[in-house]
């Protein structure tokens, strides 16, 4: 390919020809080979400028970075910002693959995962083919490939537009990836928001800012792209009215005859049964998903399927059948007659919704192992905690991803928490194992045991058990 299209998409400060041919694109200088471009980014961590040379040194025939250098053996072009340059660069090399898709983003705090996997499942039923990019995996063409993190890199998301063949692309888009320009120049024919509570205050700074950058997706709706988004709370409602302002085409889903898709009082929970209004016209949803809060990632799903234009009867049929998602209420059975139930919940509302679920279904004790990530968002762990004492038996505190984070300072964090709010019923087991190891030991017949804040996201530290996600810590302990 030659540079010159590409680089004209991109804001740049340059003495060279953009006459470059190159045959490829890459952020991370290890990975160049003979004929491509770098692109230079500052990280929080690592400074791709730094490895500029390193990068010329394998090969690579053109360099993009935000500093002001001279002197290297190949073209440089300056940018502003080089995340955005490496989305727009990898947009034009891919051929804008977002517009031979139907493109589905699908953001906010809880529920994307599920939506999204409900979604496919629709999409599916319908006869179409379906891509799906997100936090448990990502599917392409059919094929599975694990994911490192909901939104990859502006790089990888444009080579896998392009390599699907699929008619429909539904992606979960983080904050993060909004923020770091990973969606960037990729349009999207439905953008969707579930909720907003809080979550990465750490990185965001404040639900404001958290909220704003959510709203930037809307930004990316192509020319006839559809705005479906949760008319509850006050962030919804305020982004219907953003929206509006924008001239966008809005959809909501609520509790309201106002709303498109209105939910009707949720009759069971334990085995969600409930009825949506579509129009003047009533469906019965029952689905063998728990918890009031998997009725609005029904919603979320209905309503985006329905404009899509799939009909009402096939949504209602699929639902009835659809197999769960791994990781997301997962339930394992124990000797005694115990259950254990992994779930991804990691925020304060997503605690509120999942463990007052459980409670309500509960015949004996309800115990709850969970833990907190090093370098994450420390403003959300009291809250966290006193929701837990609220709603289960018994605590378990353990640890999380401890990401750089010393382990003796997250231990005393976590008995500093205990003894700032009093909560006798906690034990801390710092190995996450042994800390499941103990629930399995001590569970009676009756009793559910919540194991939440991964799912089925792998461990980033060995411990003391040969197991590297929660349920294959359950296994070996069936099997044991």
């Amino acid at each position: 390919m030659n540079l010159n299209p590409a680089i004209k998409s991109v804001r740049i400060d340059c003495s060279h020809s953009s006459e470059v041919a190159i045959s490829g694109i890459q952020f991370h200088s290890g990975k160049v080979k003979k004929g491509e471009l770098f692109v230079a980014i500052s990280g929080m961590s690592i400074d791709g400028h730094d490895f500029i040379q390193q990068a010329i040194g394998a090969g690579a025939v053109a360099v993009v970075g935000e500093k002001d250098i001279s002197g290297l053996s190949v073209p440089y072009f300056r940018v502003s910002n080089s995340r955005k340059a490496l989305a727009q660069l990898a947009c034009q090399y891919y051929e804008q693959p977002s517009k031979r898709h139907t493109m589905i983003g699908i953001t906010g705090t809880n529920g994307k995962t599920t939506t999204a996997y409900l979604l496919r499942h629709i999409i599916e039923s319908a006869g179409k083919t379906c891509s799906l990019i997100g936090t448990v995996s990502n599917r392409i063409n059919g094929r599975d490939i694990p994911s490192v993190q909901t939104t990859p890199d502006a790089l990888q998301l444009q080579k896998w537009l392009s390599e699907s063949e699929d008619q429909v692309v539904i992606m979960e888009v983080s904050s993060h990836g909004i923020e770091q320009d990973r969606v960037f120049e990729t349009e999207y024919d439905f953008v969707v928001f579930t909720n907003l509570s809080h979550d990465h205050l750490d990185y965001h700074g404040s639900l404001e800012n958290y909220y704003l950058t959510k709203e930037r997706l809307f930004n990316q709706l192509k020319t006839n792209g559809e705005a479906i988004t949760t008319s509850i709370g006050r962030w919804g409602k305020r982004l219907i009215d953003h929206l509006i302002t924008q001239n966008k085409v809005v959809y909501s889903f609520g509790d309201s005859k106002e709303d498109m898709l209105e939910i009707t009082p949720i009759q069971s929970e334990s085995s969600l049964y409930f009825q949506v209004r579509e129009g003047i016209r009533l469906f019965d949803v029952k689905m063998p998903l728990p918890g009031a809060y998997n009725a609005w990632n029904v919603a979320v799903a209905w309503l985006t399927a329905h404009r899509m234009g799939i009909e009402s009867a096939v949504i209602q049929q699929a639902l009835g059948h659809f197999p769960g998602v791994s990781g997301r209420f997962e339930v394992f059975p124990h000797p005694t007659g115990a259950q254990f139930i992994v779930d991804y919940a990691h925020t304060p509302d997503g605690f509120e919704q999942f463990l007052r679920t459980l409670h309500e279904r509960r015949q004996n004790r309800l115990i709850h192992i969970f833990g907190f990530r090093g370098n994450g968002d420390p403003s959300k762990r009291s809250m966290m905690l006193d929701i837990s004492s609220r709603w289960s038996d018994e605590i378990i505190l353990t640890m999380d991803n401890l990401n750089g984070s010393d382990r003796e300072s997250m231990l005393m964090e976590l008995q500093l928490l205990i003894n700032q709010f009093g909560k006798k019923k906690c034990t801390i087991i710092d190995d996450r194992t042994k800390a499941i190891e103990y629930a399995w030991q001590k569970a009676g017949k009756g009793d559910q045991i919540a194991i939440t804040g991964k799912g089925r996201e792998a461990y980033d530290q060995p411990f003391a058990l040969p197991s590297m996600t929660d349920p294959d810590t359950l296994h070996y302990l069936l099997q044991k």
